[in-house]
């Protein structure tokens, strides 16, 4: 099976060619590499060039196309370019400053196959090791054992917006291209974009009676970056954007996308709690978005966490 592979870029020069690395030293090779340059400042294209160039023999069976965008337009549309582009028939997404274990797409490809996967969620640690996905503990009663480090999500819609379920963060979703013929990222959204694409995705799959399964072996390497977005703090409460999960099913009826949403909610709560400077800024922020969070069953008590 045809593996493509993209990878948006912006401004992470320092990390690209240990990425492109992680690519070259598979067991199996992917079909191919489409890097989408968002308009990056600090010359992380022509650092990509370089590693593809020092890299070509490891990668001589694989097509490598670098895409350059005109302008900065965030990592949704930095990944949309890139899919328009992809031809394989498996698809996934690999972030700049991260890595993927030697065996992981080899293993990726044959437990989708073996089980009849349409979609894969995969495990993940963290550089530096903080972070570790799946926390099987906490998922016991939403994951059916196909073997080991294997599961079924057998009701997937529902297991997306458990707390302890993290999907699309590190990148770490993988799926068949004909699910995603019909979906694109969110172009401008910063925050959960990656959990709103897949979770489209995800429904659109389980409508035509298609599976997904979790592979619980760390298969990337995720690295924590002191300026990324979920660690960075934030000078205004207005750069706080609502989650386009949060804004999309705020009002549904269907009980999967409002646990989503509510998770959503929760979560970019507790970002705001953290990131935000001072509390005139906490208070404006739950000022402007206290009937949104209450819509969707955050108590006033829930809401009042952040310090007035």
């Amino acid at each position: 099976m045809r593996h493509s592979v993209i990878i948006p870029l912006y401004n992470k020069r320092a990390y690209i060619g240990e990425t492109i690395a992680s690519l070259a030293a598979q067991e199996k090779a992917p079909h191919e590499i489409i890097i989408v340059d968002d308009a990056s400042t600090d010359d992380g294209a022509e650092a990509a060039e370089q590693a593809l160039r020092h890299h070509a023999q490891d990668l001589s069976r694989t097509r490598s196309v670098l895409l350059r965008l005109p302008r900065n337009s965030g990592p949704g549309a930095a990944r949309n370019a890139g899919l328009a582009r992809a031809g394989g028939e498996l698809v996934s997404f690999l972030d700049a400053d991260d890595c993927y274990r030697p065996d992981c797409l080899r293993l990726l490809e044959q437990k989708m196959n073996e089980h009849r996967l349409d979609l894969a969620v995969l495990g993940y640690d963290s550089a530096p090791p903080e972070e570790r996905f799946p926390q099987l503990d906490a998922l016991r009663a939403e994951l059916e054992p196909l073997e080991d480090e294997a599961f079924l999500l057998p009701r997937p819609l529902r297991t997306a917006g458990h707390p302890d379920f993290f999907m699309g963060r590190a990148s770490n979703v993988a799926a068949r291209r004909q699910w995603l013929l019909t979906q694109r990222y969110v172009a401008g959204a910063r925050l959960n974009e990656g959990i709103d694409f897949w979770y489209r995705v995800l429904k659109e799959i389980v409508a035509h009676g298609g599976r997904a399964g979790l592979l619980s072996a760390p298969l990337i390497r995720f690295r924590i970056l002191a300026d990324s977005l979920s660690h960075r703090p934030c000078r205004d409460w207005r750069l706080l954007a609502t989650p386009p999960t949060v804004l999309r099913y705020a009002g549904s009826q269907d009980a999967d996308e409002l646990r989503l949403a509510r998770m959503l909610a929760q979560r970019w709560l507790d970002y705001a709690q953290e990131a935000l400077p001072d509390a005139a800024q906490r208070r404006a922020f739950l000022s402007r978005h206290r009937p949104l969070l209450i819509q969707l069953g955050l108590t006033p008590m829930d809401t009042a966490r952040l310090p007035a």
